[in-house]
């Protein structure tokens, strides 16, 4: 799996700090039981308890071992979202090849850090937090000149794709393919979702004064009244050529690359996310949007 910039983040936020070994498990036992590190001895008569590992930010990470005072450094590096692989200068003299290889691979397992040498599993488990420089949030960086005059993205936009059911499949469809699974269901006496073709009704307005208008075409029959009061109470926002909108989203260029605030209040695992998302092209110079849930073109 090919690793973006959130599970990245996510595990730097996780390695970094100090983890003690916390039980070994032999391999070639019966039961694989759990044993801790304090009743497994080494050759020189010390418990697995002494020796932990510290992994900082710049990716490097120092090995200590308690008894005798040994510290030993190298780096560290993310391989996978449960993956992590060191290097050390000098650790345990192991031989290169298929041991060493194993010894240095560190994997994720119910919370804690295993790697193995030989026949034994060693789990650490995170005593303490490091530090991690946190990064300035989209919304708090300020475009440069350059980046301020980048117009490539101005322009209207309508959903070329958009995630509905078709045949029982929630995936991006075309707004042909959804008719033509509304028709189905109709022919076969199964009553359409009225809404399955609402998504491509809108269209996306990302203007140059850097606000991003999602816009929909107005109910046949409202009156020029309710207009009125449904902008005075705040419902919609705006009105114009037989569309409303609801709203604005800022939108920004920065070093080239294009985002927008979703407004979305965002936590993961009890931490509040940035609310902006980046906004890419796919190889059919398709926009993605709405966390990919579509894909538009612009007209």
């Amino acid at each position: 799996m090919e690793l973006n910039e959130e599970m990245r983040s996510d595990g730097l936020k996780y390695i970094v700090g100090q983890w003690q070994v916390d039980y070994v498990v032999n391999a070639w036992s019966d039961d694989l039981a759990h044993i801790p590190a304090s009743e497994f001895k080494s050759e020189d008569g010390n418990d697995f308890s002494a020796i932990s590992f510290e992994f900082f930010e710049d990716h490097t990470v120092i090995l200590k071992n308690s008894a005798n005072g040994k510290e030993v450094s190298g780096e560290w590096e993310q391989k996978d979202m449960l993956e992590y692989r060191y290097t050390l200068k000098d650790f345990l003299a192991l031989p290169e090849g298929a041991f060493c290889e194993n010894a240095e691979k560190l994997s994720v397992v119910d919370g804690h850090l295993a790697f193995s040498v030989g026949f034994l599993v060693i789990a650490m488990k995170k005593i303490r937090e490091g530090t991690v420089t946190k990064k300035p949030d989209i919304g708090d960086i300020e475009m440069s000149e350059a980046d301020a005059a980048d117009d490539k993205l101005v322009g209207r936009y309508t959903p070329a794709k958009a995630f509905s059911v078709i045949g029982g499949d929630f995936r991006l469809c075309t707004r042909e393919e959804v008719e033509a699974e509304m028709k189905r269901m109709a022919d076969a006496g199964e009553e359409p979702d009225g809404g399955m073709l609402e998504a491509f009704s809108v269209t996306v307005e990302i203007a140059s004064d850097h606000k991003l208008y999602q816009w929909m075409k107005l109910p046949d029959g409202i009156s020029d009244e309710e207009i009125k009061a449904a902008i005075e109470e705040g419902e919609i926002a705006a009105v114009k050529d037989g569309e409303f909108c609801t709203g604005a989203n800022d939108w920004k260029c920065l070093d080239g690359k294009y985002y927008y605030d979703t407004k979305e209040e965002r936590e993961l695992f009890g931490e509040k996310q940035s609310s902006w998302e980046e906004l890419t092209f796919d190889e059919d110079g398709l926009l993605n949007f709405g966390s990919g849930m579509m894909k538009l073109k612009k007209i």
